[in-house]
């Protein structure tokens, strides 16, 4: 997961201080085998003063930590809280974490630091999180009220499993590359099922990305494909750069008119 520089509600807070003032806590010779685990590069090298007590190894590991950090750029930073946060709850500090993080907007979900707020509009997850990337994708996709633009590569029947119990009247369009050889067939059988919800499929292979569209204004670019999410780390942002996101839907609508319709 990240965040964006500036959000419609003003800055979004770091959960990283919050995250590190956890992870002092924890015995000093603790420290840096949850940090090395982040794949943040920190000196650990100690004098024998700074080596004397835990006190000492603290206060000499904590400027190191946090240049190392600020360092990184946006998404890595996160990425880093991100690890660390798991290395925590596997620790039993994950209550703690979630209480202190909740106070800036911020929370520990199935043992991952997560948004719990709508200020956050980038979500990074790690490899192996599958029915984390599910649930969030449902939920982002649920927030649709009148039309759905999915444009997917390699679209599965899992994006009508997350539409099952989307609420109609529903326009939705699937723009994708390469369906599996009954996916018309199960959009046919969805719509049967769902008459509130009008199911349009085209094939195309000019976007090499992944986008949804809800009720053409709210943009979203996805690092992987809705079938594979969670099976390696990948990451979600919402485009707020208006210049960008009515690029995209410039680019669909182009695209849109010459596919070919699956049938």
């Amino acid at each position: 997961m990240s965040w964006d520089d500036e959000s419609a509600s003003g800055r979004d807070l770091d959960p990283w201080p919050v995250t590190i003032g956890c992870l002092f806590e924890l015995d000093s010779y603790k420290i840096p085998g949850i940090i090395d685990k982040s794949g943040m590069t920190v000196d650990w090298a100690l004098t024998e003063r700074e080596d004397h007590s835990h006190k000492y190894r603290k206060a000499a590991y904590r400027p190191r930590i946090d240049r190392a950090y600020n360092a990184l750029s946006k998404d890595d930073r996160l990425r880093v809280a991100f690890i660390v946060s798991e290395e925590l709850v596997q620790r039993d500090l994950g209550e703690k974490l979630n209480t202190d993080l909740g106070r800036i907007g911020w929370g520990i979900a199935d043992g991952n630091l997560t948004p719990a707020n709508e200020t956050v509009r980038e979500l990074f997850f790690s490899q192996g999180s599958q029915h984390d990337a599910y649930v969030r994708i449902r939920e982002i996709l649920h927030r649709v009220k009148r039309s759905l633009r999915v444009i997917d590569p390699y679209l599965d029947g899992t994006i009508f499993t997350i539409l099952g119990d989307v609420h109609g009247p529903l326009k939705v369009d699937l723009l994708t590359g390469k369906p599996p050889s009954d996916f018309a067939h199960e959009a046919a059988k969805f719509q049967q099922q769902h008459h509130s919800v009008q199911v349009d499929i085209r094939c195309s292979r000019d976007f090499h990305d992944r986008f949804f569209i809800i009720d053409e204004k709210e943009c979203w670019h996805i690092g992987c494909s809705i079938k594979d999410a969670g099976n390696k780390a990948f990451m979600m942002s919402l485009i707020e750069d208006s210049k960008n996101s009515d690029a995209l839907l410039d680019a669909l609508t182009n695209t849109w008119a010459n596919a070919i319709p699956l049938t």
